[in-house]
């Protein structure tokens, strides 16, 4: 009873209405554990337990952090606060973070978003894991970060809640909303030939998740992606190399007039994954995924 009392009380600052946009739920990758890690010490398979169990479990929890919002309505913040805020995410190992205001049209569809803006937080997947793909290492990477980072993002927007600003987590496994367009918007890199957002310290080599906020944001930081995106355009090698043949030479948009544009046939995408040990080949073959210390 409380938890409807709660629903009523919280009004949504956005709700999908993009025709285009349907959330689903990967629920097949959760069955790979079965594979993998049969072939892997006992330790090891442990702990990729663990971060695939917090990460279902993280994914659910990212969804309840709307409740405890009814009295926040604090929007006013200063430089200071941020500086703040981006120490404290640093020094829970977030490596990207960025601003933007909600981008209304890739809300997933009956979705409800609380916050008008939106912080975007990246995290790395360390090259020396990713580079093994197609591999049970790569996989599990893939797992820690996903959980790393859900985590982390739980904990900040609780942090912003404590100080009365009406916040939510988006879960990177999965948020109310698509989040490459939005670390495009937040200047924090470019979107790839298969739809990866490309980063200058990373390539595609990050996960992404939200806090969508009614907190004021700063000005996104004026970055120049020149080089980078030329570099794209003529590369293509996430798309030669798609072991699933799920990479589009040329995208197409999911539902004419949607504006989304759909860079990977996710059916053939998730087989991949099912088939090639979580594949990842894209976040491997990629030229800008490897370290520039390594290059």
């Amino acid at each position: 009873m409380k938890r409807i009392m709660n629903e009523i009380n919280i009004e949504p600052t956005y709700i999908g209405k993009n025709e285009g946009l349907v959330f689903k739920v990967p629920k097949e990758l959760f069955s790979m554990s079965a594979g993998p890690v049969e072939k892997l010490d006992k330790e090891v398979a442990k702990e990729f337990g663990k971060y695939i169990r917090g990460t279902f479990k993280g994914f659910q929890e990212a969804r309840k952090t709307k409740y405890g919002n009814e009295k926040n309505t604090r929007t006013d913040t200063t430089p200071e606060f941020w500086k703040e805020f981006e120490k404290k995410a640093r020094s829970m190992n977030v490596d990207l973070i960025g601003y933007t205001p909600i981008l209304e049209n890739f809300i997933f569809k009956d979705l409800k978003v609380y916050g008008k803006n939106a912080i975007v937080l990246g995290m790395e997947m360390k090259w020396d894991k990713i580079k093994t793909a197609p591999s049970a290492i790569c996989e599990i990477e893939c797992f820690r970060v996903y959980k790393m980072l859900g985590d982390i993002t739980i904990e900040l927007t609780e942090y912003l809640k404590e100080k009365g600003y009406k916040s939510e987590a988006h879960h990177p496994f999965g948020g109310k909303m698509l989040f490459p367009p939005h670390a495009v918007a937040a200047n924090l890199g470019i979107k790839g030939r298969n739809g990866l957002v490309i980063t200058p310290e990373f390539g595609p080599r990050q996960r992404w998740s939200m806090i969508s906020t009614d907190a004021d944001i700063p000005v996104p930081i004026d970055r120049d992606f020149t080089a980078l995106e030329e570099f794209c355009k003529t590369c293509g090698a996430c798309v030669r190399n798609c072991k699933g043949g799920a990479a589009y030479e040329e995208p197409i948009e999911k539902l004419p007039g949607s504006g989304v544009i759909t860079h990977i046939e996710r059916a053939k995408c998730i087989q991949s994954l099912l088939k090639n040990n979580y594949c990842s080949v894209c976040l491997k073959i990629c030229p800008h995924s490897k370290p520039k210390e390594t290059q």
